[in-house]
C-alpha cells in the first residue's frame, strides 16, 4: 500500500473512536445526574478528576475528528486532482 492509503485507513479508523469518546463522556455525565438534573460528586477531588478526564476526552476527540476528516479530505482531493 502507498502512504496515502495508510493515512486514509487511519483517518477512517479515527473518526469512530472519536465519536465513541464523545458518547462515553455523555453517558458518564448522565449517570451522575440526580432527580433534579444536576451533576453530583462525592467530593471535590472526584469533581476535579472528572473535569480533567472528561475535558481531555472531549478535546482529544475533537482533535481526532478534525485530523480524521482532514486526512479523508486530503486523500479525496489528491485522488481527484490527479
Amino acid at each position: 500500500m502507498e502512504d496515502a492509503e495508510i493515512v486514509l485507513m487511519f483517518s477512517l479508523l479515527m473518526i469512530p473512536v472519536a465519536i465513541w469518546l464523545q458518547l462515553w463522556v455523555k453517558n458518564r455525565r448522565e449517570r451522575r445526574r440526580n432527580e433534579m438534573g444536576e451533576e453530583e460528586f462525592e467530593n471535590t477531588a472526584r469533581a476535579f478528576g472528572s473535569i480533567i478526564l472528561e475535558g481531555t476526552a472531549i478535546v482529544g476527540g475533537l482533535i481526532m475528528i478534525i485530523m480524521g476528516s482532514s486526512g479523508v479530505l486530503k486523500y479525496v482531493l489528491n485522488f481527484y486532482s490527479a
